[in-house]
């Protein structure tokens, strides 16, 4: 008896339910403490929590509804949203969308987020937080193939800003600032972000002449990049209930570990589970002080500043991540980012 298995499908499909259901429950298990802290009370308050209004190319819709999906298998958080693409729907795996101020017409350029999620992830998922960053003054562009653990897609999305931004009839036309690039990822996406941010300039240039990385902020990073070859500043954030994506290990060895030669600074969120980032602002850990990575990397705001620069900066102060001095997943930055003032 012949099965779909045969030609891979079977174990996409199967690997797609597993997700899924450790989805459900790690959701469910972030509702018990709401987000809190000093960047969260300033930045996330709630949801969409910028000055501006956001518009997106995007189609989500509530994961329980779509036809067809894996999704359905559980009874997903009302909060996490997808689209249709593979495996949640059966449109195209590869999907990329932007989202954007929505009087971004009256508005000078804007840096970019060039932002990349998690394996066997889908792209809607994220809608909370990438809202969260465009109301702020960002372009935000979301990519996956649901694997996303290479550069891959934040270079398919860079293209995509860069098409938009030459097209007349696209909103961002002439709106992008690529020289004021962040590179963006969780989970698997974590881990491209710091492979993509070790590429040379010569090589981002092939992409657009204008490209330029100012940063790179990995969320609960998956292995694959090593901090060594990193080459702009860069914040790893990691979560202190995280089971997929343990704190101590990769994130904190060889990935924050070994990054000498530009700043970087590292962060665990107490109570953050590896799904807290498709949650709205009131249960994502990491909504506050990614907002204020974004605007010190790519805008350098003096407020957002505070929060890794200086010898009293907010971050080593701020309750929603662990302090103690003992303990290895404490706030910590390298001598680089010490030595910035």
């Amino acid at each position: 008896m012949k099965t779909f298995s045969k030609n891979g499908f079977g174990t996409k499909f199967i690997a797609a339910s597993t997700f899924i259901f450790s989805m459900s429950a790690q959701v469910g298990a972030s509702e018990l403490i709401p987000a809190y802290g000093l960047a969260h009370d300033e930045y996330a308050y709630t949801d969409q929590a910028g000055p501006y209004g956001v518009d997106t190319s995007a189609v989500v819709a509530d994961c329980r509804g779509l036809v067809g999906t894996l999704a359905k298998l559980v009874l997903t958080d009302p909060d996490v949203q997808c689209n249709e693409s593979f495996p949640y729907g059966f449109k195209s795996p590869v999907s990329t969308n932007v989202y954007y101020p929505e009087n971004i017409k009256e508005l000078d350029k804007l840096p970019v987020v060039n932002f990349v999620g998690g394996i066997l992830s889908n792209e809607g998922q994220y809608t909370n937080l990438v809202r969260q960053w465009a109301s702020y003054g960002f372009i935000v562009v979301v990519s996956s193939d649901f694997i996303n653990s290479w550069p891959t897609m934040h270079i398919l999305g860079a293209l995509e800003v860069s098409k938009l931004n030459k097209d007349p009839a696209s909103p961002l036309y002439g709106k992008a600032d690529l020289t004021r690039t962040v590179v963006a990822g969780h989970s698997a996406g974590g881990g491209a972000s710091i492979l993509a941010s070790s590429l040379p300039d010569a090589a981002l240039r092939l992409i657009d002449p204008d490209l330029k990385l100012v940063g790179s902020l990995p969320v609960e990073p998956g292995p694959l990049g090593v901090g060594a070859l990193v080459r702009v500043p860069t914040l790893i954030l990691t979560g202190a209930a995280d089971v997929v994506v343990p704190a101590f290990t990769w994130p904190l060895l060889w990935q924050n570990g070994t990054i000498k030669d530009t700043p970087a600074w590292f962060a665990t969120a107490r109570n953050a589970t590896h799904f807290s980032p498709v949650r709205g602002n009131a249960k994502n850990e990491f909504a506050g002080i990614t907002t204020a990575w974004l605007l010190y990397a790519a805008k350098s705001d003096s407020n957002a500043a505070g929060y890794f620069v200086g010898p009293d900066y907010k971050l080593s102060k701020d309750s929603q991540f662990i302090q103690s001095r003992l303990n290895p997943l404490r706030v910590q930055r390298n001598s680089v980012a010490a030595a910035l003032k």
